[in-house]
């Protein structure tokens, strides 16, 4: 079991999970954070589409995509630091809509490190890096 580095946790004013409302429909919002994603290197394992895994089953229930997404170069060596890090990635950044607003959200990058052996120097030029693309993409 891991012991948690106390200087992780020092701000606990970091909310564990983002969401930032899209300035697009749900569908262009899904499609462009996975360009985007493909742009910058990094591959999108799968899109995970919850609406349709519910209407299978005759539930009914908002838009609501996962992309799971991530860089094998940036994550292999932080799953060998920690081997138990390999519960936190790929990373993932659902997209749903409720009430006409879309929105993106997605875990804190302390959040996935906070039990884990990694550091956020380990991750501020990387996994973070994803969460500013993520706003951006969104947003703009």
């Amino acid at each position: 079991m891991h012991t948690p580095n106390a200087d992780k946790h020092a701000d606990s004013s970091v909310p564990a999970t983002h969401s930032v409302a899209s300035r697009y429909t749900f569908n262009e919002t899904v499609s462009r954070l996975e360009n985007t994603i493909k742009a910058k290197g990094m591959v999108v394992f799968t899109v995970i589409d919850h609406q349709a895994a519910a209407q299978k089953y005759g539930l009914t229930m908002q838009p609501a995509k996962v992309i799971v997404f991530g860089q094998p170069k940036i994550g292999t060596p932080l799953m060998l630091k920690d081997p138990e890090f390999a519960l936190q990635l790929p990373m993932r950044v659902l997209v749903t809509e409720t009430n006409g607003e879309v929105k993106a959200v997605f875990t804190d990058v302390r959040t996935l490190i906070r039990d884990s052996r990694i550091e956020y120097r380990d991750v501020e030029n990387t996994l973070a890096n994803a969460e500013k693309l993520i706003r951006k993409t969104v947003s703009e």
